[in-house]
């Protein structure tokens, strides 16, 4: 496989960054403010259109399920014995949005922030409860023609609620990053288990962006693809990737460096939702924060150090076919003005009448070209470059 298949297979498309500013309901200037207007939010959606499920847990039980019917769940009583109960809501949909609203009584701006998915990651506090707002990253492998791995960077907007004993999860599509979360919940002993909401809020932001390593290890990859396809192949085609990656990585700076106020602003938290032993957990998501935000300024660094690199390869590049045409005309300057003398229609020219004339000019020729090439090599402009 060549250089530049490599980078093809390996080049992440960002078509969940792409959807940032296009995903989601458009809020119309002059609109009314709250979900209480969107007519959708009256309208129940079509049955299993939407994906709710839920896990109550204590230290020594635990219950999962799905739900089919949300206001008989909703006005069910909680067992006694459920310490947490997670509710996540996939496929999400104003009518369910707007239920929620009703029955936990968050503020209508809060849903409307939820239903509206391109908000920037952050935390409000509210008298009894969180709303936290973050993005999920996940990086997707396909199978493109042939053996290709195609690998695509989807995002998503996920709205938190952190209750006192119940957190609620908003999220656009089916598919997350928690699968180890739900099944370390399933293991007797775990301090996930032994801990309050404020502890599985923390799980969640932990493995929200412990994926974000992955994604900045094949760019990591990318551009070193980049580098090596700069020196050997300069093309258009390797700039407009270079500048591509540039604005992927700006996104991406654009997505994580909130979530570093985000998880700092929960460990600096006073309201008690957090507990003391959680916080010490939350200054280690807020160092891997850090060291990511570092990592992408690094690989910015090195993407616009790429467009340098490319500026400098190209312009050695034309120095080199520069090179190349200049000892070409060199050689054919004085046959061309041999040529040129004899090539001159004076009656007059003794050498015109000599019969050993022509052969003598061919010898001339071929003297003057290999001596001037022996003149160029020994002086080192043929290799020069190289």
């Amino acid at each position: 496989m060549n250089k530049k298949s490599r980078l093809r297979d390996s080049a992440l498309r960002l078509s969940g960054l792409s959807r940032i500013r296009k995903q989601g309901r458009r809020v119309k200037p002059g609109e009314l403010p709250g979900i209480e207007h969107v007519a959708a939010a009256l309208i129940a959606p079509a049955p299993g259109s939407v994906a709710i499920s839920y896990i109550d847990y204590s230290a020594d039980q635990i219950e999962t399920g799905t739900i089919s019917n949300l206001d008989e769940f909703l006005d069910k009583p909680m067992p006694s014995w459920v310490a947490v109960r997670w509710i996540n809501v996939s496929n999400m949909h104003p009518y369910v949005i707007n239920q929620f609203r009703q029955h936990f009584e968050f503020h209508t701006l809060t849903a409307e922030d939820v239903l509206h998915v391109t908000q920037r990651p952050r935390v409000e506090s509210f008298d009894d409860h969180l709303f936290v707002v973050l993005r999920m990253l996940q990086l997707l492998q396909h199978n493109a023609a042939g053996e290709a791995k195609d690998w695509t960077l989807d995002t998503e907007q996920v709205s938190i609620f952190l209750y006192d004993k119940v957190l609620i999860t908003f999220q656009e599509k089916l598919g997350d990053v928690w699968q180890p979360i739900r099944e370390r919940l399933h293991t007797e002993g775990v301090r996930l288990r032994k801990n309050g909401p404020g502890y599985l809020l923390y799980a969640m932001l932990d493995a929200v962006v412990d994926h974000c390593f992955p994604v900045l290890e094949h760019y990591g990859d990318l551009l070193e693809d980049l580098e090596i396809l700069t020196l050997e192949y300069p093309s258009p085609d390797v700039l407009r990737r270079i500048h591509c990656v540039k604005r992927e990585l700006a996104l991406l700076r654009r997505i994580v460096w909130p979530m570093r106020e985000l998880v700092d602003h929960l460990y600096r938290e006073e309201e008690g939702r957090i507990n003391e032993s959680t916080r010490p957990y939350l200054r280690d998501v807020y160092e891997h924060t850090i060291q990511i935000v570092e990592i992408i300024e690094s690989y910015r660094e090195i993407a616009s150090g790429l467009t340098d690199l490319y500026m400098s390869a190209v312009s050695n590049r034309m120095n080199e076919i520069m090179k190349v045409l200049t000892i070409m005309s060199s050689v054919f300057i004085p046959l061309t003005f041999i040529a040129g003398v004899y090539g001159m229609n004076f009656q007059f020219m003794p050498e015109l009448s000599l019969r050993w004339g022509y052969p003598v000019v061919w010898g001339v020729f071929v003297v003057l070209t290999i001596g001037m090439v022996l003149f160029f090599k020994r002086k080192g402009w043929l290799s020069a470059g190289r």
